[in-house]
């Protein structure tokens, strides 16, 4: 494998933690303080990566109409927080929720570093670029309306760094809106180690609904909401990449009836996270959504 680094935790700065598992070479451990689970040690030149590749240098060239349909209706649900008109997305990839924003009339930022990623983003017109990682971005104190971080935040070597910076940009009052893999899944659980989402040179924080709450209050936010959806059999490989048949055919036949299920719970497989910066100002009419 190539070079490692240990790291602590970064939810709580602990060294202490057990081993979970080992997928490709990877640990994954979980922090015997507070819970986050993390890979350990991790690639040391983890940010160079996600410039070269990872996620950030996938995506679809064109959307089908429910994906814009969906984006639109997200944008308009921002309405209620448009006070400075300031919309900036951590992660933006190929631009796609921004250039929606901008048609709504957002004045629109974007931080990424993935060069793929930036080459789309350059194409695009009224989108303002910062090409520093999410733990170091400078972006105007207070000013931002709304800050959406998509499968983002499980990439990052500290969250927590990250998050401080949003919390800065944001409005007193302001929304964050962020999305990410749940390890406490039902998914997760069925399929084991070999759940598609566990990529220990690209995903390397792991949170569940206690964890990214945690996150989000120590840093400043409140009025968290969370609601997760879906429920995954896909199992996967990725040095050499490949598809795993799932372990239990039996889930199968009742597989689209628990996806309906599960939104009811905090067992989906990704996690939907709002939350307000803490402060004077009010939120909006009909607060977060």
């Amino acid at each position: 494998m190539a070079e490692t680094v240990m790291v602590h935790c970064d939810l709580c700065g602990s060294d202490e933690h057990v081993i979970l598992f080992v997928k490709e070479g990877f640990r994954h451990v979980r922090c015997s303080s507070c819970g986050l689970v993390f890979v350990n040690p991790l690639l040391a030149r983890h940010v160079d990566l996600q410039k070269a590749s990872g996620t950030g240098s996938m995506g679809e060239d064109q959307l089908s109409r429910s994906q814009v349909k969906r984006l639109r209706k997200e944008v308009e649900s921002l309405e209620g927080f448009r006070h400075g008109n300031r919309i900036l997305e951590v992660g933006a990839g190929r631009g796609w929720f921004l250039q929606e924003a901008a048609a709504a009339g957002w004045e629109t930022w974007a931080v990424e570093i993935n060069e793929d990623a930036l080459r789309y983003l350059r194409c695009r017109d009224k989108i303002r670029i910062i090409t520093e990682p999410a733990e170091d971005f400078q972006a105007p104190e207070s000013s931002m309306d709304v800050v959406r971080m998509w499968d983002v935040i499980e990439h990052l070597r500290s969250p927590r760094r990250a998050v401080a910076n949003i919390c800065r940009c944001l409005r007193p009052g302001g929304l964050l809106r962020l999305a990410t893999t749940n390890f406490a899944s039902l998914s997760r659980r069925v399929n084991g180690p070999e759940w598609v989402y566990l990529n220990g040179s690209d995903h390397v924080v792991l949170f569940e609904p206690e964890t990214i709450t945690r996150l989000l209050t120590d840093e400043g936010f409140r009025q968290i909401r969370i609601r997760t959806r879906s429920f995954n059999l896909r199992r996967k490989l990725y040095h050499p990449e490949q598809e795993l048949p799932a372990l239990w055919s039996a889930w199968r036949p009742v597989r689209k009836l628990i996806d309906e299920a599960i939104r009811f719970t905090r067992y989906g497989h990704q996690m939907i996270v709002t939350a307000v910066k803490a402060g004077p100002e009010p939120i909006g009419p009909s607060g977060p959504r």
